[in-house]
Formats: C-alpha cells, sequence, structure tokens
C-alpha cells in the first residue's frame, strides 16, 4: 500500500518549492521571500483552513510570525511549518479514514443483525414445523 506519509511530505514540499524564490547564478535574492505562506492551488489536503491551524500550532509553539530571515532561521522556520502541516493534513487523514471504519462496522453489525434475525425466524419456522408433525 501506498505511504501517505511520503506523499503528504511530498505534497507539502511541492507547496513550499511554488512560494520560494528561485535562486539563479548572478541574481541575489532575499532569504525574507521564502517566509511567505505556502501555496495552497493544487497540493491535496492543503487549503486556507489548514494554513489558519498551522499559524495557530506556531502561535501555540511561539514561533515568532517573521524570524530574523537569515539562511539559518529560514532553513528551520521551513522545517517547523513543513512539520505542522504535515501534522494536520495526516490528522486529517486519520478522522476521515475513522470514519470510514465507523461506517464500515455499523454496516457489518446491521447485515450480521439481519442475519441473526433470518437465522432466528428459520429456526422457529422449523420448530413450528415439527410441533405440527
Amino acid at each position: 500500500p501506498p505511504d501517505p506519509f511520503l506523499y503528504t511530505r511530498r505534497d507539502v514540499a511541492a507547496s513550499f518549492a511554488d512560494t520560494a524564490p528561485v535562486p539563479t547564478p548572478g541574481t541575489p535574492y532575499l532569504q525574507s521571500g521564502r517566509l511567505f505562506p505556502p501555496s495552497v492551488e493544487g497540493h491535496s489536503g492543503l487549503n486556507k483552513s489548514t494554513l489558519k491551524q498551522m499559524s495557530a500550532i506556531l502561535n501555540e509553539l511561539n514561533v515568532p510570525k517573521e524570524p530574523i530571515p537569515t539562511k539559518r532561521s529560514c532553513d528551520l522556520y521551513d522545517g517547523v511549518r513543513k512539520e505542522a502541516l504535515t501534522l494536520l493534513i495526516l490528522q486529517k487523514m486519520v478522522l476521515r479514514k475513522e470514519a470510514e471504519l465507523t461506517a464500515k462496522r455499523a454496516k457489518l453489525a446491521k447485515m450480521r443483525g439481519e442475519a441473526a434475525a433470518k437465522v432466528e425466524a428459520a429456526v422457529k419456522f422449523e420448530e413450528g414445523k415439527a410441533e405440527e408433525g
């Protein structure tokens, strides 16, 4: 089976790559260009509400909204944001799978209940035949 963790990390990394400045030889760029939020278009599991949840996690962890834009701080900031997004997306996947499992268990219990009712009805029918005969 495919590894959802691998695909989620790949999607999150791609969303950051879409908004990151592209360094070209001879053309400097500012590290502060990396502080923009990741792109949500075209990436599964990413939307504006997920980005708000990511911001809430960063606030809870006391991560500054805009750290001093050095290479090292931007690398760390990107790493924390990627991990937070990965966590949120995987949590959503788990909730979806749990709901699916609950629905399948309910369907199975209903099927077992119907099967048990049919068996019980058959037994009563046979007992009724035996009493008549």
